[in-house]
């Protein structure tokens, strides 16, 4: 399963809206997990899953009686979140909640698409249930204004944060980390969102203006390569980040191909991110008929090094090695690059 989030393409292993991930310590206590299931679920025992990886993995199981079921257990002394789905998720693409196990009663709605009865769960059904419905009218301008007018609320705490992060990829980056400089270090630390905070700061140092970073890759074909061997070497540089497996990278390209070919100064490369087989990249490069060079990052090292955490995404780097430019669109390349006159 691949970390799709609406129209990006989430590509580092931090924690995500459909990974289970882990906290830290936490004072235990017991929880129950109590709902139903739509009458349309055949399925005779539902499942509590994490997420190792792509693959899922099953915390813990009851079974279903005329809809009903219950959990009961003891919290971990970590934050966990985790999945319940009646198992079969391609029969079943539709029901499933995403819930923090915490001390207390977690009540499971089959009308509703988030739990509730505990306190981080009822922050994220708060947040969560706004956003997504924000999200569902297409104008992510909209993600901005919610948080910008709403952060106050929740500024201090872990689902503030937690929220920052799964939509940060539709947010400009000076003000996700203008919202991140009141999340004090407290909520920082927490392991389940260290990842995303120590990533804020590799984006801060990979920001216009910065030189390049240096990363070992391989081409498609194996070849070993640098990027100081393509970047700072007196041209125009295009990096796009892009997957076989994203939609939306797919669909960019043909625009993306398009653009490039206007501008004779500009060398554009491409790295295949998080790619399971390179055989599904090779694939890709043919079926779309991408003609410049293309380097393979199964574990995403250049994306973490430059702060990219969803695709498709492209950096244009000045011939002196500088960063020029990043995080922009396809349908804003072409005015971009006339703008830094590279003809």
């Amino acid at each position: 399963m691949k970390k799709l989030f609406f129209k990006a393409c989430i590509v580092l292993a931090a924690c995500t809206m459909m990974m289970g991930c882990n906290g830290e310590k936490k004072s235990t206590g017991r929880y129950t997990i109590s709902g139903n299931v739509p009458s349309s679920v055949a399925a005779d025992w539902i499942y509590l899953y994490t997420f190792k990886g792509d693959d899922a993995v099953v915390v813990d199981s009851t079974k279903i009686e005329n809809t009903a079921f219950t959990f009961k257990g003891k919290v971990p002394d970590t934050t966990s979140f985790l999945v319940l789905h009646p198992g079969n998720m391609n029969e079943y693409p539709a029901v499933g909640w995403n819930l923090f196990l915490e001390n207390g009663q977690i009540i499971v709605d089959s009308a509703e698409q988030f739990v509730s009865g505990t306190p981080l769960n009822d922050g994220l059904k708060d947040w969560m249930g706004s956003l997504y419905n924000i999200m569902m009218m297409g104008d992510p301008m909209l993600v901005h204004d919610f948080l910008a007018e709403h952060w106050s609320e929740h500024s201090g705490d872990f689902i503030g944060s937690f929220v920052l992060y799964n939509f940060s990829p539709f947010l400009d980056f000076p003000f996700v980390d203008s919202l991140a400089s009141d999340v004090p270090e407290s909520v920082k630390s927490e392991a389940m969102l260290k990842p995303f905070f120590e990533q804020l700061d590799q984006m801060r140092a990979m920001q216009p203006g910065n030189m390049f970073t240096d990363v070992d890759l391989t081409y498609i074909d194996g070849k070993a390569v640098k990027l100081s061997e393509i970047i700072g070497k007196g041209d125009w540089v295009l990096i796009d980040f892009w997957a076989s497996w994203c939609g939306p990278c797919r669909q960019a390209m043909p625009q993306l191909q398009s653009t490039v070919k206007k501008f004779k100064k500009l060398k554009v490369y491409g790295i295949a991110v998080s790619e399971n087989k390179i055989e599904d990249a090779q694939r890709a490069i043919a079926d779309l008929k991408i003609t410049w060079p293309v380097m393979n990052d199964p574990e995403a090292i250049s994306a973490k090094a430059y702060g990219v955490n969803a695709i498709p995404a492209m950096i244009l780097f000045a011939p002196d090695g500088k960063i020029a430019a990043r995080d922009f669109t396809v349908s804003s390349l072409e005015s971009m690059l006339e703008e830094k006159m590279v003809k």
